[in-house]
């Protein structure tokens, strides 16, 4: 057999390390603008969910029609998103002029709930594509299932983490490690929404045959 045929090994190896390299071109410059990184990064993880579903669909044409479909609520997310850090970085610094019993209180609630804020991070974007929900609906969504799987929130945290440090180290490997990272992160949150999915279905039927 020969690898390098269309139906190789190395051919197809080769053209899923092109789409991934394409794809992580395509996001990284629709983020230059900054105000754009939400809507880009929502459309990275809609294009890695129709790979992890199995859908050939290329890398272009998706991108730039989840870009378009999930513009408006990604980039209202992501303003709303940037004001919390900001407020939660604002209250840091503040809480860290103060002294005494009430400093330890302050900044232990302070990093709960910065805490929270993190994991609940992690799943907004593959609910969004996944489930196109409402704003409030999709918050309450991502916070449930950052609590309810927690092993998944963690993985995906270290997934991140990892990619960042990666591209920190090897800065060549920012032309392909945010598209491999994020096809990561997506899958995981993807086996986590079919779980989820699975035990609803199942406690339905339960119900019905009670």
């Amino acid at each position: 057999m020969n690898i390098f045929s269309i139906d190789g090994g190395l051919y197809r190896f080769l053209e899923k390390l092109t789409n991934f390299f394409f794809l992580n071109l395509l996001w990284f410059i629709m983020c230059i603008p900054i105000i754009t990184i939400f809507p880009a990064t929502a459309a990275m993880f809609g294009v890695v969910r129709q790979w992890v579903q199995k859908k050939d669909t290329g890398v272009f044409k998706p991108f730039f029609t989840l870009f378009k479909e999930n513009f408006l609520q990604s980039f209202l997310l992501g303003l709303v998103w940037f004001l919390f850090a900001l407020m939660f970085y604002f209250n840091f610094m503040i809480t860290l002029q103060m002294s005494g019993t009430v400093k330890v209180i302050m900044v232990s609630a302070l990093s709960f709930i910065c805490l929270i804020f993190l994991m609940t991070s992690v799943f907004l974007l593959p609910i969004m594509v996944h489930y196109k929900t409402r704003f409030l609906t999709l918050v309450k969504n991502s916070f449930f299932f950052s609590i309810s799987q927690l092993w998944v929130t963690l993985l995906c945290g270290i997934i991140f983490l990892l990619t960042a440090f990666i591209s920190y180290v090897i800065p060549m490997s920012t032309i392909i490690i945010w598209s491999v990272g994020f096809y990561l992160i997506y899958a995981l949150c993807h086996r986590s929404f079919h779980r989820i999915e699975s035990l609803i279905q199942l406690n339905q039927e339960t119900q019905e045959a009670s």
